[in-house]
């Protein structure tokens, strides 16, 4: 289901998306023996590129894709790539996408210069667009990543679960960077106030959407162990469908809830959240509540898309529920 989906999401775009993940590899190119292992690392770790994928498509609703387009798209994908490899080495996480991160193929040191040097080539490829207020607005995202990494970790010293806080961190972190794809393409491209608002809008519901899905896998079996990974709660960071699950419970939990954040809880106490969480309805919870994200999205299309490309951007919408992964 997900490639047939994938493949209707890029029938719009398909020359240009090929095009862009040639473009987009050969930033990763160099000469030099120390920087090329971890630059492979970082290139064989590539996703499904789906915030480059939503710049293409927003893009298309205006009209053709030009140079500037593929430079918005390149850069959004080394951020976003650049928080990833330093949310690594601030969560000690070893696996990136079932490959060993780049902190633990190398070390931490690495890894943070290694994200430095790709924010570096983020702010390089959205220069070539040639607007200095493109710049501003790329820094400013930066700067809301970081912030909602900050207060991630700040509310690990927390008692009391909140979905507020779960909300203010998934706006930080992942919906913000999703609007900016939408936005600034729009922007760049000569949309009007309202066209580029609808977009920003879109994207944020599509980002939140996106994360609480992310979120809901740690509760799945996964391939390598037949069990839940329980990675977000080993690092201390309770998601929506535990905050459900605990808050709409009579049990008190939070002792387990502090053991968690602070790392001491066993392999045991994790299970035994998880299983609790399943049983209490807080999966099934966080994905109505991806899946209501979704159709307040579909909303935010402009009326007078062609219907091949709403098509696309419908089974986009399809595809960050539908995800197996």
């Amino acid at each position: 289901m997900e490639s047939a989906l994938f493949s209707k999401i890029t029938s719009q775009v398909r020359n240009e998306f090929d095009w862009f993940k040639e473009s987009f590899s050969s930033l990763l190119d160099t000469d030099d023996a120390y920087m090329k292992p971890l630059l492979d690392n970082v290139r064989n770790a590539n996703g499904k590129m789906i915030r480059p994928l939503l710049v293409l498509l927003t893009a298309r609703y205006f009209g053709s894709i030009n140079d500037k387009i593929y430079h918005v798209a390149s850069s959004v994908e080394l951020l976003h790539t650049a928080s990833l490899i330093h949310d690594d080495v601030v969560d000690s996480s070893m696996k990136r996408r079932n490959k060993p991160s780049v902190n633990a193929e190398f070390d931490n040191k690495l890894a943070v210069l290694l994200g430095d040097y790709i924010l570096t080539l983020s702010m390089l490829e959205m220069s070539k667009t040639g607007n200095l207020d493109n710049m501003k607005k790329l820094s400013g995202i930066s700067r809301t990543l970081s912030i909602g990494e900050i207060v991630q970790l700040g509310v690990r010293n927390e008692r009391d679960l909140s979905e507020e806080s779960y909300f203010r961190i998934v706006s930080q972190k992942t919906a913000e960077l999703f609007s900016f794809c939408s936005m600034i393409t729009a922007s760049i491209c000569g949309g009007s106030e309202e066209q580029i608002r609808m977009f920003a809008e879109f994207g944020r519901l599509v980002g939140t959407a996106f994360q609480i899905r992310d979120d809901v896998f740690d509760y799945f079996k996964s391939d390598m162990t037949g069990k839940p990974s329980g990675n977000d709660l080993r690092e201390g960071k309770f998601t929506l469908p535990a905050i459900h699950a605990i808050n709409s419970s009579k049990l008190d939990w939070s002792d387990t809830v502090m053991l968690i954040r602070s790392g001491s809880a066993t392999d045991d106490d994790i299970a035994e959240l998880i299983v609790f969480t399943v049983k209490n309805g807080g999966i099934e919870y966080a994905n109505q509540y991806a899946e209501n994200l979704v159709r307040q999205a579909e909303d935010y299309l402009p009326k007078d898309m062609q219907p091949e490309l709403r098509e696309a951007f419908i089974s986009y919408l399809q595809f960050i529920i539908a995800r197996n992964n």
